[in-house]
C-alpha cells in the first residue's frame, strides 16, 4: 500500500489527509500501519484526495465475501 509513501512525498500530515478525506486521523494512521482494513468507501475517498486510482494507491481490491 502506497498511502504513507504518497502522503510523505507530498509533505502532508496525517491530519491533513484526514481533513481532506473525511476519515479520522487515527484511522488514517491505522490504515498506513496496516492494522485496519481499507473499506471500499475509504479507498475511493483517499484515491480522490491523492488524485490516483484506487488500484494505484492500494493495489487490486480483495474479492467480496462469497466471490472467492
Amino acid at each position: 500500500m502506497r498511502l504513507r509513501e504518497e502522503r510523505l512525498r507530498r509533505g502532508w500530515s496525517q491530519t491533513r489527509v484526514a481533513a481532506l478525506s473525511g476519515i479520522a486521523s487515527p484511522d488514517v494512521s491505522a490504515l498506513e500501519r496496516g492494522v485496519k482494513p481499507v473499506y471500499p468507501g475509504w479507498r475511493r475517498r483517499l484515491a480522490e484526495v491523492f488524485g490516483m486510482t484506487e488500484e494505484e494507491l492500494f493495489g487490486p481490491a480483495a474479492p467480496a465475501e462469497g466471490q472467492r
